[in-house]
């Protein structure tokens, strides 16, 4: 109990440093190596190379965050945090496509979440993380 309440813990916060990161990329502040540097450490905690989840089609990711068919919530959301963060700053480096992929794997991987992906506490559902995803993906011309 004691390790899953800080397994828990560092998820949080590494999901709540992945959203702060995304608002210094909207906001322009946010330099490249800060950005690669907390998206290797979220990925990692997740159990993923952050270069590896970008490599992988959107159809190869189920497996590798759930081998075994049973979802860990926690990592899966924080990997879908990470992905999403990579889109949007690629976005803003000029780099429509890598940012359509990012956004494409972060929204497949909130799906596995479930629609009542609100476990941790202060995040919003995977509904409404894949409703923003959407949001990008639309404002870059395409759904």
């Amino acid at each position: 109990m004691v390790q899953r309440d800080y397994i828990l813990r560092m998820i949080e916060e590494l999901g709540a440093a992945l959203i702060a990161l995304r608002k210094a990329i909207f906001g322009g502040k946010a330099s490249a190596s800060e950005v690669e540097d907390t998206l290797r450490r979220a990925a990692s905690s997740a159990g993923m190379d952050i270069e590896l989840a970008r490599a992988a089609s959107v159809e190869a990711l189920p497996a590798m965050v759930a081998p075994t068919g049973e979802v860990e919530p926690a990592r899966c959301w924080v990997l879908a945090e990470a992905l999403m963060t990579d889109g949007v700053h690629r976005l803003h480096q000029g780099e429509p496509d890598l940012a359509r992929s990012s956004l494409a794997r972060a929204a497949a991987l909130f799906g596995l979440v479930g629609p009542r992906g609100a476990f941790l506490t202060g995040f919003p559902e995977a509904r409404v993380r894949i409703a923003e995803i959407e949001e990008l993906l639309e404002g870059m011309g395409e759904s």
